[in-house]
């Protein structure tokens, strides 16, 4: 520390009464608009003034803003190009060049260097092509003995003689890195303040790092002995009162202890069509079909509440509706996220169909977890020659690794900031959804609550970077994998093979047309940079080119792209060296470190984290994170999925924040009931199926929702699970049981994303058709255009990911169900079947009170129905009159009449709730 501020002193002293006037008349025009309403007068943020040369030289809490003749390194530069700072927009590119370029300009004063001043130059610039998968020439630069031993052409560097340093001759003469690596690789030529610390640090005789201080941080006994960090033990069983009457299973006696101890019960058992109900919703996301609950309330076996349970747990829409909550969690979407481009990834849903099937099939969750992380490491996908469907979902699973936004496709974005950010939220995403800990808090410091210092992110990132490399990246179009079934592989070569044959008649033509014209012009060349070049200079041909490229094109647009998988794997090579980022900034490395799981986990009740590599050509870091991540007593995989599974069933989970087990997060409700279903959760083969049998086979979850007076006032928020909550539809149950209702409901399962298009009043729906109108988790999840209806029911945005779910109330929800025209035309497609399947107003009534809210209609209900059909057939048929309506009016009024009273059941209150 005392080293790097004497040599920003000698910078400050030999260059600020030059600098200082430039500055003023350069850059602060610049950042007067950006910057300096943050950073200014007496409230700057961070301690940060940026007013004058000499107060972004001192820099604030983090560091100095500016590096002088190293704007790649200066803190500014990185704020600017990874879009934190200014907060809310970017700057436009000229903007920043002009930022960066002055920086540049500024001339450095160096002293002290070491290699670790050197280090990110090598990073950024040179081990794209001479580090893990690529040694061009037989040179590696990412390590100083690899640097002495050299390539073809001999040693890079020669310590204490940089100008007949090979690496500097290559940087002098404009050879390295190469110019194609601008376009390619986003790769920047070193600036002239780096090549300056480069230069001075050969000349020194190449100073190695300062040994770094390697004494892991001390945790207090306070910090070890939190409870999410102990492994969960079987508590005894609760002793309560109530035992006979009302404890069906230990979840009940649990709940019972608390409820009684403040001389409370749980709630009386809710009536039978209410259970039925709020099983279906839950389980399967759906309303029951009349037939279904005619079924259910004609069985008369004492257990066909438990029978029914069975049967929805086996049925293919509890995977659709229970795959939701992990898609969620993991981030998923179906773009990029880019709000002015928001790329669509092609292939993603292929993940969304491997946890769906992962999800029917029950999968131990201990299994489905290390397919997630590293189903490519569980066996070797590269020997496949025929791959099964379940071999290619256990390596789609790796996905889950690439569900965060990912901008990289694009030059503007693809700078390794950006790429730092891609991985940032993955572990991110790790974090909320693995481990119930907020790990990303501590990319720039130790983190401030819990007992996660920032050497433990570094070493998860380590984990990950033999696949993602901020330094060695891979395009989001490089990542995918050649990989599918046969038949898929068959189904789009033999629609593909005419078109191709289409494509290379009309190319052969076109040069058939050209061929005078080449003669004319003495050209041989064929390539479309010749077919231009005629074009502008022979007007004669400029026609027939445009009009067989216009037809190539269009043909080209009807073949079908080569079916891949949206996948994570690693890239090969020996791992790079992984660096602790100073302030979480990528061109600011600090000490070098190890894979390895978060120090305050790694105690004698559990097995180390240990990397054993599976095969040639993949690290095993992800498998080995995988099976730490799965012991039978890590304390917190097991509870943070039992807690999950439990928040969905029963509206707030037992610890409330469900993505934050530490310091700052909530305190478990009922910690000894969360032991138990953590410990009974491994014991049952980590069955997820197992643990829906046990809550809703609770007496705790069979309660009404009605409160009672002792009730609310001694557990007014529910805590102590008095009774069930009463809630309402999610966005996806809303948007599906409206559709079931209707009977316009597909039971197709699987494939690519239904597209989405965009209404006359602006309204994002799905391109149903009248066979495919399917359930929500298929529509396209698009991040900058969200169906309305889902976006307005609080179907949230992935940033990265969501682990719980905002539940608002809004007039704008009202709004959207009243007026939405979709909404309206389901309604409409529903009373026109009750019209074709009911020949009278009091049969058609009672069967939309079956369709809609699983009832029939009081006697009452049914007579204002009734009356209000009548009176709305007249009302609508003085319309179409005053109109001049060319449809015929009885008929059209009955069917809009009978539209409005099913419009008004599938928005009542009585359907979004589930009670």
């Amino acid at each position: 520390m005392r080293r790097s501020a004497f040599r920003w002193l000698l910078c400050f002293s030999a260059t600020a009464p030059i600098c200082a006037a430039d500055y003023a008349s350069t850059l602060l025009p610049l950042l007067k608009t950006n910057c300096l309403p943050c950073h200014s007068g007496a409230a700057k943020q961070g301690n940060l003034d940026l007013t004058s040369y000499e107060a972004a030289l001192r820099g604030g809490k983090t560091g100095p803003a500016i590096k002088p003749g190293a704007a790649d390194g200066s803190l500014m530069i990185a704020k600017i190009a990874s879009g934190q700072m200014p907060p809310g927009r970017k700057l436009d590119e000229s903007s920043v060049a002009a930022i960066r370029n002055w920086i540049d300009a500024q001339k450095p004063v160096l002293a002290g260097v070491t290699e670790a001043d050197v280090v990110p130059l090598f990073q950024m610039r040179c081990v794209v092509c001479h580090g893990k998968r690529n040694q061009e020439g037989g040179l590696d630069l990412r390590t100083q003995a690899s640097r002495l031993r050299g390539g073809r052409s001999g040693p890079a560097l020669i310590p204490g003689n940089a100008a007949e340093s090979l690496i500097i001759k290559k940087i002098a003469d404009g050879t390295m890195p190469p110019p194609k690596l601008m376009a390619k690789a986003h790769v920047r030529p070193p600036d002239s303040g780096e090549v300056e610390t480069l230069r001075a640090w050969i000349a020194a005789g190449c100073p190695p790092v300062p040994p770094p201080d390697l004494a892991e941080v001390r945790f207090t006994d306070a910090e070890r002995n939190w409870w999410s960090f102990q492994p969960p033990r079987l508590p005894a069983l609760a002793q309560v009162r109530d035992t006979a009457r009302r404890v069906r299973n230990p979840i009940d006696g649990f709940l019972l202890a608390k409820l009684e101890a403040k001389g409370l019960g749980l709630s009386p058992e809710a009536d039978r069509r209410v259970l039925m109900r709020r099983l279906y919703l839950d389980l399967t996301g759906l309303i029951p079909t009349p037939e279904q609950a005619e079924e259910f309330l004609n069985d008369a076996r004492t257990n066909a509440y438990e029978l029914l349970v069975d049967r929805l747990l086996d049925s293919p829409q509890y995977a659709e509706r229970w795959a939701r909550m992990w898609l969620d969690a993991a981030g998923y979407a179906d773009s990029e996220g880019i709000k002015e481009d928001d790329r669509e990834r092609n292939e993603a849903w292929r993940y969304r169909d491997a946890v769906i099937r992962a999800f029917h099939a029950d999968k131990p969750f201990d299994r489905f977890v290390t397919e997630q992380v590293a189903g490519d490491e569980v066996e070797d996908y590269r020997q496949w020659r025929s791959p099964t469907q379940e071999q290619l979902d256990r390596v789609a699973s790796t996905g889950f690794l690439r569900m965060a936004s990912d901008p990289t496709y694009s030059p503007a974005n693809g700078s390794v900031p950006e790429r730092v950010n891609v991985v940032a939220d993955e572990i991110e995403v790790i974090g909320s959804t693995l481990f119930g800990l907020t790990i990303g808090c501590a990319r720039c410091h130790n983190h401030k609550y819990d007992p996660i210092p920032q050497r433990d992110y570094y070493r998860l990132g380590a984990i990950l970077q033999t696949a993602y490399d901020p330094y060695d990246w891979l395009k989001t179009s490089e990542r995918d994998l050649d990989l599918s079934l046969a038949d898929q592989r068959e189904e789009v070569r033999l629609h593909n093979e005419p078109i191709e044959a289409e494509i290379k008649r009309l190319e052969t033509a076109l040069w058939e047309r050209a061929a005078p014209w080449l003669k004319k012009a003495g050209l041989d060349s064929r390539t479309d940079e010749t077919l231009t070049a005629l074009g502008k200079q022979f007007p004669g041909f400029k026609p027939d080119l445009d009009l067989i490229r216009g037809q190539i094109g269009t043909t080209r647009g009807r073949l079908k792209p080569k079916p891949t998988l949206r996948a994570l794997y690693d890239m090969g090579g020996d791992p790079s060296p992984v660096f602790l980022l100073k302030r979480g900034e990528a061109q600011q490395l600090g000490e070098e470190v190890e894979p390895n799981a978060p120090s305050i986990l790694r105690h004698a009740a559990m097995n180390g984290y240990e990397v054993k590599e599976p095969w040639k050509g993949t690290s095993g870091r992800r498998l080995a994170l995988a099976r730490w991540l799965t012991q039978p007593n890590h304390p917190l995989t097991a509870r943070v999925m039992v807690n999950r599974l439990w928040r969905y069933h029963f509206g707030r989970g037992i610890v409330a924040t469900l993505g934050n087990f530490g310091k700052t997060g909530s305190p478990p409700s009922h910690p000894e009931l969360l032991d138990w279903l953590a410990v009974k959760f491994v014991e049952s083969g980590w069955s997820v199926k197992a643990m829906h049998r046990l809550m809703v086979n609770s007496s705790a979850y069979r309660q009404m929702s009605a409160i009672s007076a002792e009730a609310r006032e001694h557990d007014p928020e529910n805590i102590l699970l008095s009774r069930m909550p009463l809630r309402r539809m999610d966005a996806e149950q809303l948007h599906d049981s409206i559709l079931l209702a209707s009977g316009r409901l597909s039971p197709k399962q699987f494939g690519p994303a239904i597209p989405i298009r965009a209404e006359t009043g602006g309204e994002i729906t799905s391109q149903g058709t009248k066979d495919e109108w399917r359930r929500a988790i298929y529509v396209q999840q698009k991040r900058s255009k969200p169906v309305t209806l889902l976006e307005l029911f609080d179907l949230p945005p992935m940033s990265p990911n969501c682990t719980e779910r905002a539940h608002s109330t809004v007039a704008t929800q009202a709004l959207e169900l009243s007026h939405s025209p979709v909404v309206i035309e389901h309604a409409r497609y529903l009373a026109g079947r009750l019209m074709d399947e009911y020949p009278d107003d009091r049969s058609r009534v009672e069967a939309a009170y079956l369709r809609t809210l699983s009832r029939r209609p009081t006697g009452p209900e049914a007579s204002r129905a009734v009356a209000m059909l009548e009176r709305l057939r007249k009302e609508w048929q003085a319309h179409q009159r005053a109109e001049r309506s060319t449809e015929p009016y009885g008929f059209t009024s009955q069917w809009k009449a009978m539209g409005d009273l099913t419009h008004a059941l599938l928005i009542s209150a009585e359907f979004a709730y589930v009670d």
